[in-house]
């Protein structure tokens, strides 16, 4: 199930770092947990400095943070062996001020916990580098300095696959984190043929995908699968709802079957929403109005919006929660762009129980946080949020998330329907017996 995305045509492929001195080793928590800010009760997690395996922003004044296949800003970030592919990380800083900013890197297990490998059984070269590319904001309103990092160099290489966690921090000190990103590294080594269709058991088949896949390898040995395979299944690239611990039914010579008819199921969900506001001086899709107000800030105020739970589905074509950093008429959008606050307005009569909404994609880093966190207005009876973009063209979808829960709930508000087009990634990970660390064997996309 592909879709046609926006006129931009991308090439859409899919690669962790523990630290602080030595005296004080940092809190951690690992992307397995599939914890977030708003549903973990470890008050450790709300430190500022808590190691997160997973992506996360640490400084409320670092916007915008992507990381993708370097001149495909629509891409996730994936790396292949024996390729010469570079990442581009890109994130700003608001304010005048600059600072010097470090990175590195840790290999991680498939469960986003640090692996038992040391550097430079993971890596070639030196790669505890500086981020040196950088560019004063121009022409805006918002002052702000943007960072770009590209990697791996002429310096580095990585020499195993796997998962891996980008750090990047202040000033050399580990302890005073700025961000994480995740991010892969692809051996190819054998072949997902993965079929996406509407669920086979007849009570889910209006609102759910089913996604069966089989794993080819006549020429790679897997001794046994059950043990030494780790299969992960992600919808659209979000964390909250991945599919882990799937056990191949059954094997046949070089191919080992998962075709599951309960195990494997995604709400379908709906199709994203979107806004655009690439330009600032007038108003465009899903655009009420926009005001430069006493704060010397831009306001975007989108037209209030209802929900679609119960209402048939429409074919739209989006980009499965993506967005595009655009600013029209400039040469270079990462530094030209300005930042708006975008008022969101969805109607409702009565506030959602036992939960909280957010607005929820690509912009929020598939994450729940306080920014998207929308707040119910009884006098207009809308929930509202007013989160601070840079320009560009956005998807987004309202998402709820009940108390205790880590899934978010696409289908209070959205609706689910078995005709919506999302993107399934498959991710294949392999630690033959007597090995120590998962390989990263194959990454498919359905």
């Amino acid at each position: 199930m592909r879709k046609i995305q926006l006129s931009i045509l991308c090439v859409i492929l899919l690669a962790c770092n523990p630290s602080k001195n030595a005296s004080k080793p940092p809190k951690e928590i690992t992307s397995n947990d599939n914890v977030s800010s708003t549903t973990n009760d470890n008050t450790d997690y709300y430190e500022e400095n808590f190691l997160r395996y997973e992506d996360h922003i640490y400084k409320e004044n670092v916007k915008t943070v992507k990381l993708f296949q370097k001149d495909f800003p629509m891409t996730y970030p994936l790396l292949f062996m024996r390729d010469n592919g570079q990442l581009t990380l890109s994130f700003d800083v608001m304010g005048k001020k600059f600072e010097t900013y470090n990175y590195s890197f840790v290999h991680c297990d498939a469960n986003w916990e640090p692996s038992i490998l040391i550097q430079p059984e993971y890596m070639s070269g030196f790669a505890n580098g500086f981020v040196e590319d950088y560019k004063f904001s121009f022409n805006t309103t918002q002052p702000y300095i943007n960072y770009q990092l590209n990697f791996p160099t002429n310096d580095f290489k990585f020499i195993k696959s796997g998962n891996y966690l980008l750090k990047v921090y202040s000033n050399g000190n580990e302890e005073d984190l700025l961000l994480t990103k995740q991010f892969y590294v692809v051996d190819n080594k054998v072949e997902v043929v993965a079929n996406v269709k509407a669920a086979t058991l007849a009570r889910y088949r209006d609102f759910k995908h089913e996604v069966d896949f089989s794993i080819l390898h006549p020429d790679y040995t897997i001794n046994d699968p059950f043990q030494e395979l780790n299969v992960v299944i992600r919808q659209n690239f979000r964390w909250d709802n991945a599919i882990t611990g799937l056990k191949p039914l059954y094997m046949k010579g070089g191919e080992l079957d998962y075709n599951y008819e309960d195990k494997n199921l995604f709400w379908a969900g709906n199709e994203f929403r979107n806004f655009d506001i690439k330009d600032l001086r007038y108003q465009s899709m899903n655009v009420g109005s926009i005001a430069y107000e006493e704060d010397n800030k831009y306001h975007v105020y989108l037209f209030p919006e209802n929900s679609r739970a119960h209402i048939r589905y429409l074919t739209q074509q989006d980009l499965n929660g993506q967005f595009l950093v655009k600013r029209d008429d400039s040469r270079d959008s990462f530094n030209e762009a300005d930042y708006a606050n975008v008022h969101f307005n969805l109607k409702m009569e009565q506030p959602l129980a036992n939960g909280d909404l957010y607005v929820f994609g690509r912009l929020t880093n598939w994450e729940f946080n306080e920014e998207f966190k929308m707040q119910y207005d009884y006098e207009n009876k809308a929930y509202t949020a007013s989160p601070y973009l840079k320009q560009g063209y956005y998807n987004y979808i309202y998402a709820f998330l009940p108390d205790g829960e880590k899934e978010g709930d696409l289908f209070t508000v959205e609706g689910s329907h078995f005709e919506t087009q999302n993107e399934y990634y498959i991710f294949v990970y392999h630690r033959p017996m007597g090995t120590v660390y998962d390989q990263l064997i194959s990454v498919s996309f359905n």
